[in-house]
């Protein structure tokens, strides 16, 4: 059972050497030393006899990685997420739960089509070309849902402009960096009342700015299609940092200090 992201203490105490823990979790032992290696998922202890030691704790950590590696996200993004202040593994494991129940229910829609083909084949020796296309249909939907939302909105390049601004992070920068915007949200939220074009929301709209030029002020197309990402809905409710009417208060601050300067 997890308690606030802890392993039940009645659970196994005595640990697991790796090949056990390979053994135990399906996970080859390449890919646990790997994990060691970047520093995604590490031994919890050392034997006096050297042996590394997997703890049940280590056992969440890599369900969680496991899981995330699943949903599309890659090893730098789940390395940054488990490392970050905010991250939660009961509100993590809810999501993962709908995400492995959309799965269930894909893979029983492509088996039943399957099952069809099958049975005509079987019948008569002929192929049903409808139910061969929604087999690839559903099949490519899956492929689609493993992917993050940002590798479906942005192109291959701007993933790569991506990939070079998180390089300018340590694990500690970012999760700095995150929470000073989650910070300067909780301001706009509290006051969405104010006037866009008077001094306090004024105020706000050049820190925003400012934040947000601290990682993308040199890439300016990419900086525009953040903004395009979450005007056009492409973001899914799990990855939006920014409510609707927060965003819509920060265009409207904007819009207002263009105006002032025109």
């Amino acid at each position: 059972m997890v308690h606030n992201g802890y392993v039940d203490k009645a659970m196994k105490k005595n640990g697991y050497l790796v090949r056990e823990f390979a053994k135990l979790t399906r996970v080859t032992v390449r890919t646990l030393h790997y994990y060691d290696q970047i520093g995604l998922l590490k031994p919890s202890f050392e034997r006096p006899n050297g042996y590394r030691v997997y703890t049940d704790a280590d056992l969440l950590r890599l369900q969680q990685i496991v899981t995330l590696k699943f949903m599309g996200f890659s090893l730098d993004e789940i390395c940054r997420l488990l490392a970050s202040k905010g991250y939660q593994a009961l509100k993590s494991l809810k999501v993962q739960a709908e995400a492995v129940r959309d799965e269930i229910a894909r893979l029983r829609e492509a088996s039943r089509a399957i099952d069809q083909v099958l049975v005509r084949l079987e019948k008569d020796g002929r192929i049903h070309k409808e139910k061969l296309i929604k087999i690839m249909e559903v099949i490519q939907m899956g492929e689609d849902v493993k992917k993050g939302w940002h590798e479906k909105f942005f192109t291959e390049a701007e993933m790569k402009e991506f990939a070079e601004i998180g390089k300018k992070y340590t694990p500690e920068d970012m999760a700095a960096y995150e929470n000073r915007w989650t910070a300067l949200i909780a301001e706009v939220k509290a006051n969405l009342g104010l006037d866009p074009a008077g001094d306090k929301a004024q105020d706000i709209g050049r820190r925003w700015q400012t934040l947000l030029d601290e990682a993308y002020g040199g890439h300016p197309e990419l900086k525009a299609r953040i903004g395009q990402a979450y005007s056009s809905g492409a973001i899914d409710k799990e990855h939006k940092l920014i409510a609707p009417e927060v965003w819509a208060f920060i265009k409207k601050v904007h819009a207002a200090a263009g105006a002032k300067k025109r």
